[in-house]
């Protein structure tokens, strides 16, 4: 709707005296760091936080028919894994995955080789531990009293270690006679993780995370207590050791999981893009740290998980890598604490890792189960953004990826919080200059980016996109009138409101009933939403109020959008009604009259006594002139008495007359 020419000259001067909101001006959407590219698919990519995106190794995918990976062993070229919820242990050979049994037990918790070729298997839920020989023939080696789960395996010579849970204890058990003997116990719930430091063995523990030495038979030191819940993992390089430290979900409650009809995360899609700029809020929460423990006692935080709870922790040179459960990524932190993401498989949890000389050479996933082998070649390399949501249609403008090399962009738009068959196709950017460009997607509310790394030793380390709202008129739903009798003003008051959140002002016009001329009723650009009418803006009679609301503070002239509503007629009437009357017989007569409103009533009282209401001639006091009558009690002929009339009319104005009767 366009102004009125007649206040162009007003309103533009009242611009200077409204502050002008930022609503409808073009806005930005910035990735600059890594919480910042956290919050997209980082697909073939590593993430550092202060050098951006880089190509990471190429990954190789093998299904694995079972919920999550829980534990690995390698044994040469040969890989066993332990999977639940229905647990089943595989074995994988020349990049082929083969199931070698299935137990009665949700979840195979641990591993151990027995240096023949076969493998130990730590059960949850049944305190026993299986030897399975290279053939792939299953034995119950031992079962444990008073144990349910074995949570950690170490074979040491002839002896097997087991940690246990709950009860928080670590057995021996002799391989020759496969007899177990209590080894140690702890002050902990559960023994999650064992390491053979090379003098003494090691322990991580769950509620509380504690870092044991076990020195021998029953000789338990406390090396570090951490701030959490358990010890996931233990590592070490040389005398130090790390441990991957879990504040938030545990292992422990998989020992009580059920197993499930179906797989999550089984298909071959790409994860699905969240709604919003809030990260992967579906994935595994919690908290997860790696701490170190040097030769000389100290205890050390080396990094904080940005992708949630941690997994398997490794060592690599001076860095320390780890798996997290949050976005299916793992994280690298090196002396300097920068914490890089590296990788982003389209499962949401990387629940083990194998470290190579040259650093991260295997990982294994939950939701669902996967073996990724990482290549020596780079790549892929695609940045997506999460879908991007405005709160209404956007036209998308000018995206600029900044970095090295080359960086190919392109963006689609659509309406709905996932993408899906509605919207727009890919489209690259019209080019504006090196690494920056125009979209071509069509307006939308919703829009994601892509951006690929097309040449070797590319990098972005910030991606601008920017938008505006395409301006939405004001909504006007309300207009109401107040009569202030008291005051003898009109209160006006209206709702108004902007999608976009701009300033609004407000053109107030009234004019006669059934008149064709609008009149002003302020002389600027109004700013309130409500007005009072005194005597001197209005003279008595039916009005009605058009009111006008703009965006124009926050928009300016062009851009402008205004609405308008005319209220409902009202009244202005400040006068009283006239009365005359006179009593003939027992009945008193009048007429009463008002110059603008009709007659609701006539109140007559004798002498000051309860007030009757006299009745109107024609059946109905609907006129602004109206006759009455009431006929007068016997009792108001007898001696003198005086009448008090009192008429009403419709806006409450009332008029009086005094009457004597009698002798």
């Amino acid at each position: 709707m366009t102004l009125p020419r007649s206040l162009t000259s007003f309103l533009l001067a009242s611009l200077l005296l409204v502050p002008t909101a930022h609503a409808s001006q073009p806005s930005l959407w910035q990735f600059a760091d890594d919480a910042d590219f956290r919050r997209g698919n980082l697909d073939g990519l590593a993430l550092h936080p202060t050098l951006g995106l880089t190509a990471a190794p190429k990954l190789t995918r093998l299904d694995v028919d079972a919920e999550f990976i829980h534990c690995w062993l390698r044994d040469g070229q040969k890989l066993w894994l332990g999977t639940g919820l229905n647990g089943k242990l595989f074995k994988v050979e020349n990049g082929i995955v083969n199931e070698v049994l299935k137990v009665d037990s949700p979840l195979i918790a641990s591993l151990a080789s027995d240096g023949k070729g076969g493998v130990y298997v730590g059960l949850v839920g049944t305190g026993e531990i299986l030897h399975v020989d290279a053939a792939g023939k299953k034995e119950t080696f031992v079962k444990l009293t008073d144990v349910q789960h074995i949570w950690a395996l170490q074979l040491r010579g002839q002896v097997l270690y087991a940690g246990t849970g709950p009860g928080g204890k670590v057995f021996a058990v002799d391989v020759a006679t496969k007899t177990a003997n209590l080894f140690a116990e702890t002050t902990a719930d559960h023994v999650l993780a064992l390491l053979w430091d090379g003098e003494a063995l090691l322990a991580g523990t769950s509620d509380p995370a504690l870092l044991l030495r076990i020195d021998g038979e029953k000789s338990v030191r406390a090396l570090a207590a951490f701030p959490g819940v358990e010890v996931r993992s233990l590592a070490r390089s040389g005398k130090t050791i790390y441990a991957a430290v879990n504040g938030g979900q545990t292992a422990v409650p998989l020992a009580s999981l059920k197993p499930t009809p179906d797989r999550p995360g089984t298909g071959t899609a790409a994860k699905a893009p969240g709604a919003n700029k809030s990260g992967k809020d579906a994935a595994a929460k919690g908290k997860g740290a790696v701490w170190k423990r040097t030769p000389d006692g100290l205890v050390s935080r080396v990094l904080v998980s940005p992708e949630g709870m941690l997994s398997e922790v490794g060592v690599v040179g001076k860095q320390v890598v780890a798996g997290a459960a949050r976005g299916g990524r793992v994280v690298l932190g090196d002396e300097l604490g920068d914490v890089q993401s590296l990788f982003d498989v389209k499962e949401e949890e990387i629940l083990g890792l194998e470290v190579g000389a040259k650093g991260v050479q295997t990982l294994f996933t939950g939701k669902s189960a996967a073996v990724y082998i990482v290549g020596e070649q780079l790549a892929d390399a695609v940045f997506t953004t999460d879908v991007l949501q405005e709160t209404g249609t956007a036209v998308w403008g000018r995206i600029d990826a900044i970095g090295e090399g080359t960086l190919e962009v392109e963006t689609r738009s659509g309406f709905s919080e996932l993408p899906n068959d509605t919207w727009s196709p890919w489209q690259p950017l019209r080019a504006i200059q090196s690494q920056s460009g125009q979209s071509q997607s069509p307006p939308a509310n919703s829009l994601q980016v892509r951006v690929k790394l097309a040449s070797v030793g590319a990098r972005l380390q910030e991606l601008k996109v920017f938008r505006q709202v395409a301006n939405r008129p004001p909504v006007l739903s309300k207009i109401d009138s107040t009569w202030n009798k008291g005051k003898g003003t009109v209160s006006l008051s209206w709702v108004a409101d902007d999608a976009d959140g701009d300033t609004l002002g407000f053109v107030v016009q009234y004019r006669p009933r059934g008149g064709k001329q609008w009149l002003l009723l302020h002389d600027r650009l109004y700013d309130k939403k409500t007005m009072d009418l005194s005597p001197t803006d209005m003279p008595d009679g039916w009005y009605e109020l058009r009111v006008e609301a703009t965006d124009l503070p926050s928009n300016g002239p062009k851009n402008a959008k205004a609405v308008a509503r005319i209220s409902k007629p009202f009244l202005v009437d400040r006068g009283r009604p006239e009365v005359v009357a006179e009593v003939k017989g027992h009945t008193v007569h009048g007429m009463a009259i008002d110059a603008i409103s009709r007659i609701t009533r006539v109140d007559i009282s004798v002498d000051g006594e309860p007030p009757m209401l006299a009745a109107a001639v024609d059946g109905l006091f609907d006129q602004p002139s109206e006759a009455f009558e009431l006929d007068l009690p016997e009792s108001a002929f007898r001696g003198a008495h005086t009448l008090l009339l009192q008429v009403t009319d419709e806006a409450g104005n009332t008029g009086a007359l005094r009457l004597p009767i009698g002798p």
